[in-house]
């Protein structure tokens, strides 16, 4: 009796172990072919990370990015031109500082890309254009409302600009601020301006912004003509007004070559006058590029010293004549490929 229950205790106690052990040897197995199989860790989340399955919500691919923004031209540069920024004054060459910032609100909104001088220049010798719908920002005569009215709207939409200075009158001393007379820009507010990297300078002569008569009777005449000698009595002869361009010019371009720290090679003609005369002695005095106030598209096989240029910056240019501006330099961009 006693070596049957003994039997009978070593069949259980064996069975145990053998069931134990299969149960243990099947959960290995699971495992080993677990780790064999599942490619990725188990993620405990109900939304899938396919790329065909998920795409994040309101959100506009890149590719479409561009789409409805127009191309009005390509190949050309609209080079608009801009004088005085204020609202204290009767001039004509004057436009509101509400009005300048609705100019450029225009040209953002509208897909113009401005660029800077350095770039219209290579353009003007390579035929390339980084941009389609370009557009150059200039101002003349360097008047400080640039700084204070212009720069800060410029600034705020990164557009790039150029100022041609008068450059005699370019100084930080008190007299700067004289009665009756414009405020022009400060030596330390250029500087300012040319360490953004968004504005270049070039020469509107060094004084020659005035007008002279130009003859007997008084009648007035830009500077950059032929004027009259009072104490001579008589028009200056052609070598007196071929010396006296040639040392405003060279004044002008070394003082501001200097302030910048590298040659300047383009210069704006005063009340955009220009004569065989003029263009010669620029050409003399070092200028490689002359820009005057002709309306009128720069395309690449331009005349480098007869740039033409659309003068905005009056009170009357307000938005819908801007747009007329820029709506008949893409008429004539179809016209030309049709």
């Amino acid at each position: 009796m006693k070596k049957r229950w003994l039997f009978l205790l070593v069949f259980l106690v064996s069975f145990a172990l053998i069931v134990t052990g299969g149960l243990l040897a099947d959960e290995n197995f699971s495992q080993k072919n677990a780790s064999e199989v599942q490619q990725f860790p188990q993620v405990s989340t109900s939304i899938s990370t396919s790329d065909e399955e998920y795409v994040e919500p309101n959100v506009t691919p890149l590719s479409n990015s561009n789409q409805n923004k127009p191309v009005w031209y390509k190949n050309q540069v609209v080079v608009l031109t801009y004088h005085h920024v204020t609202d204290q004054s009767h001039q004509r060459y004057v436009i509101d500082p509400d009005q300048f910032a609705e100019h450029m609100a225009f040209l953002y909104e509208n897909n113009f890309h401005p660029i800077s001088l350095s770039e219209l220049l290579r353009f003007i010798e390579t035929g390339v254009l980084p941009t389609e719908n370009a557009v150059l920002i200039t101002f003349d005569d360097g008047y400080e409302s640039y700084y204070t009215k212009a720069f800060p709207v410029l600034k705020r939409y990164q557009f790039p600009s150029v100022n041609f200075l008068i450059s005699g009158r370019l100084r930080d001393s008190a007299d700067r601020k004289r009665e009756n007379m414009t405020t022009p820009l400060s030596v330390q507010q250029v500087k300012e301006m040319l360490a953004s990297g968004l504005v270049e300078v070039g020469s509107h002569t060094y004084s020659l912004h005035e007008q002279e008569a130009k003859n007997e009777w008084g009648e007035l005449g830009p500077e950059t003509a032929p004027v009259y000698r009072e104490d001579l009595h008589r028009l200056e002869d052609d070598q007196e007004y071929r010396d006296r361009l040639y040392v405003d010019f060279t004044m002008s371009r070394v003082g501001i070559s200097e302030l910048v720290g590298k040659p300047i090679e383009t210069i704006s003609l005063p009340f955009g006058f220009m004569n065989e005369t003029v263009l010669q002695m620029a050409e003399q005095t070092g200028y490689r590029y002359v820009f005057n106030s002709n309306p009128g598209v720069v395309r690449a096989d331009v005349n480098p010293f007869a740039i033409p240029r659309f003068d905005v910056g009056l009170r009357e240019v307000d938005v819908t004549k801007l747009q007329q501006l820029f709506t008949k330099a893409k008429n004539e961009f179809e016209g030309e490929r049709s």
